[in-house]
């Protein structure tokens, strides 16, 4: 995308996140974060997402405005019209969509109101809603390439890392014989838990493993993967521990983070890991590798392979604490030069400077 020259006095900006989704996923989570990062600058920060999503509610508490906004499907004319209704009112200077729905009610609200747009693409499987006047902020290299093959054009389409705070110097794991491994992430067939609980049968019994899967148990294939485990005798190896809000707790107590991920944008919570400092096993799909670095923070793995993600776990156990804690290190250097909320805010903001500049 063209760079423009903004000048360092450019008044603040106010911004409506456009968010549809009532849940919790790692589109809503790094709304709140974006959306905190801003208001830390300066900036005002408003929200349009269901009034009893996650999101909403997240942002209500800490302070936040916002539009109970419930859009029915792609072809909301009376959703679009109270979002460009709302933008004109409370004086926003950009709409910032997020993924498919999010986007385009934002570039559809954008043309009824006059306030510009920004779009951030998350996912390297769907497209069919974004156009080609959209400005585009892809979360990792692998969407935009998949954008880019799609055919939006590429002056349109810039990559900005997700970025999560820096925790501080990382503490360092308890020393244990057992390896305690962390898949962090909701339950779902696309998040590869089953690979991974596959993985952890084929170790041998006498290789002391344990696996904390973290996100909400409530699901039809977290019922799934309970089963599984029983039927794999894997009940002493494997923790189920519901959706927490202190990941950042959790992680110190763990060695690594297992993503065995079918498909993958980017992946906060292998950011999150290296932050801490931990190394990573996880597929070779989407962003994943732009985060780890094959044998140097961690390992990737081709997806949906069981056998090689046990390679992998049995190779890390293996590795001497020293080593374990380089890679960890690794991790952490490189979430340091590429993934911190301080550098994503500053780009997001040098973008929504540009669609100012350029309205």
């Amino acid at each position: 995308m063209q760079t423009i020259n903004i000048p360092s006095n450019t008044p603040p900006h106010r911004v409506v996140m456009v968010s549809p989704s009532p849940i919790l996923g790692g589109i809503e989570n790094h709304v709140l974060r974006l959306a905190q990062g801003l208001r830390e600058r300066g900036h005002t920060v408003a929200y349009a997402s269901p009034g009893a999503g996650w999101l909403a509610q997240q942002m209500r508490a800490q302070g936040f405005e916002g539009i109970d906004l419930r859009l029915r499907g792609m072809y909301d004319a009376w959703g679009t019209w109270c979002l460009a209704r709302f933008a004109r009112r409370w004086g926003a200077t950009v709409l910032h969509g997020h993924a498919q729905r999010g986007g385009r009610y934002a570039h559809w609200a954008a043309r009824w109101s006059g306030v510009p747009d920004v779009v951030t693409a998350h996912s390297t499987n769907s497209f069919r809603w974004f156009r080609p006047g959209m400005r585009l902020l892809a979360v990792s290299h692998a969407v935009r390439n998949f954008l880019l093959a799609q055919h939006l054009p590429p002056e349109r389409v810039a990559v900005v890392y997700n970025g999560m705070p820096d925790p501080g110097e990382p503490v360092a794991p308890t020393p244990s014989a057992t390896l305690r491994l962390g898949l962090i992430g909701r339950l779902e067939e696309v998040k590869g838990q089953d690979v991974a609980l596959e993985a952890l049968a084929r170790l041998p019994a006498d290789r002391p493993v344990q696996l904390q899967l973290v996100g909400a148990d409530s699901t039809a294939w977290a019922a799934h993967l309970r089963t599984q485990v029983q039927r794999l005798g894997l009940a002493d190896r494997v923790q189920f521990l519901g959706q927490r809000s202190d990941v950042a707790a959790l992680l110190t107590q763990m060695d690594a983070v297992l993503a065995p991920s079918r498909r993958e944008a980017l992946s906060l919570t292998l950011v999150e890991a290296a932050a801490a400092g931990r190394p990573a096993i996880a597929s070779h799909v989407g962003g994943i590798p732009e985060v780890v670095r094959d044998g140097v923070s961690g390992w990737l793995v081709p997806p949906d392979d069981p056998p090689a993600l046990a390679q992998a776990i049995a190779r890390l156990a293996a590795l001497p604490a020293p080593e374990r804690a380089a890679m960890g290190a690794a991790a952490r250097r490189h979430y340091l030069e590429h993934f911190t909320q301080a550098a994503m805010v500053s780009q997001v903001i040098s973008h929504y400077d540009a669609a100012r500049a350029t309205a």
